[in-house]
């Protein structure tokens, strides 16, 4: 009988300590595919000693890579004659590389329409930050583009200038910037291709030098017999 219990005892514990583990390892898995979206203390101090040392203002120039959509050049962020919709993503991070689809979405959406052109009246930005996360060279970052379907300008913000002014705080982040730099919308940890859509017109809604959605006057002017 004591012999019984013993066994059963220990046949509950091993349970016991297999369910432990299991858990133990789907937490560890877990913290794995989120580590590339997660900040650390170490970053957050980096970042803060950068921005006291020296707070850039706007316009800030962006190195971009050679990839699908995009330049070797320097682009400047935010652009002064069109709406900019910027993204700060982040390497090995799965939300941040789920959202670029999403907004291929949100291209696709604003380029069917006759009201807003895009490249034109807006412009589709994504840039990493090497201080926060990996830190790729610009031909792994252009791989990097090429595997997750990304077609617009991608680039690497250097100094950490442009994620600084604009508080970026998580990945992927998303704003709708207007030229005169005023952020009309934004959204970190993932969103749809329709509000993404409904932050770029109230962008274009406030530029005062960019077509406005929905315009139909298309530059038309009264005529009147002389």
């Amino acid at each position: 009988m004591e012999r019984r219990d013993r066994e059963s005892a220990e046949n509950r514990e091993r349970i016991r300590g297999g369910t432990t583990r299991r858990r133990r390892l789907l937490a560890a898995l877990g913290t794995t595919a989120l580590a590339g979206c997660l900040e650390d203390d170490e970053d957050d101090a980096e970042r803060e000693a950068d921005h006291d040392a020296e707070s850039e203002e706007p316009p800030f120039e962006l190195r971009t890579v050679d990839a699908p959509g995009s330049e070797d050049r320097t682009a400047i962020v935010p652009g002064e004659d069109r709406v900019t919709f910027l993204n700060a993503t982040r390497l090995m991070c799965p939300t941040s590389e789920g959202l670029i689809e999403t907004i291929a979405d949100a291209r696709d959406e604003l380029e069917s329409r006759d009201d807003i052109t895009l490249d034109e009246d807006v412009r589709f930005v994504s840039l990493v930050d090497p201080r926060s996360g990996p830190d790729p060279t610009p031909e792994e970052l252009a791989d990097w583009w090429v595997e997750h379907g990304g077609e617009w300008t991608i680039g690497i913000d250097e100094d950490g200038s442009i994620n600084d002014h604009y508080e970026i705080s998580g990945f992927p982040t998303v704003l709708a910037l207007g030229t005169d730099d005023d952020v009309h919308w934004r959204d970190t940890g993932g969103t749809g291709s329709s509000n993404m859509v409904t932050g770029i017109e109230r962008a274009l809604e406030a530029a005062p030098d960019v077509a406005s959605p929905e315009d139909d006057t298309d530059g038309a002017t009264d005529e009147s017999d002389d």
